[in-house]
């Protein structure tokens, strides 16, 4: 008898492992990326930011970037964009860079990223979340890695991916250059492939 139950017990363990690594399916629509300068593409022409580098078939990139935004800009532009009618798909939630060099209190930041991903819940709408590692501020990162985990939504670690000490990816302000912005995009589109089933669709 014991044999059955710790067998029993093994296979729902495999079964829960299984249900908690499977990919949540993106149907054909917008995927919206709220953030800041680094993805409005500050310096930039509008078409070499990111967001505008990324291609999966059926799928439409909308960027909701503005320079400068901290996470309680980008919470209140993003119930702006669903008051208004938005209705995307999923949501890419790349904020909280201004509030760490700004010195905003990180409980603060948590509590407004949390909130966003409460807002896009209440909508039924999927949540991927980016952090950022700044040079001369580390440790800040475990801000992001605490509201993924507490919230169960996938991330990216660094959105910039360690950019900022390779001159040749950026602008004299420290901002990424358009060759920056490429590579950004290209890790994006390899997390959201990882981290969401777009049904039969390939990346182009």
């Amino acid at each position: 008898m014991r044999w059955i139950i710790i067998l029993v017990g093994a296979v729902l363990v495999v079964f829960m492992l299984g249900t908690c690594s499977r990919k949540v399916s993106i149907p054909s629509g917008t995927i919206a990326f709220l953030g800041d300068s680094l993805t409005a593409g500050y310096g930039l022409e509008t078409g070499e930011a990111y967001p505008a580098l990324i291609h999966i078939q059926g799928m439409t990139m909308l960027n909701l970037g503005v320079s400068g935004s901290t996470t309680e800009d980008g919470l209140r532009r993003l119930k702006d964009y669903f008051t208004n009618g938005g209705k995307p798909c999923l949501v890419v939630i790349a904020l909280g860079a201004n509030d760490i060099l700004h010195g905003v209190a990180p409980d603060v930041t948590e509590a407004n990223l949390e909130s966003a991903i409460l807002e896009c819940r209440n909508r039924d709408v999927p949540v991927m979340l980016c952090g950022i590692r700044i040079p001369g501020k580390f440790g800040t990162d475990r801000i992001f890695e605490k509201v993924a985990d507490d919230n169960q939504v996938p991330l990216l670690p660094d959105l910039m991916q360690g950019e900022q000490t390779q001159e040749n990816l950026l602008q004299d302000d420290g901002h990424p250059n358009a060759a920056g912005q490429k590579i950004m995009a290209e890790k994006m589109q390899a997390a959201l492939l990882k981290s969401f089933s777009f049904g039969d669709r390939h990346q182009k």
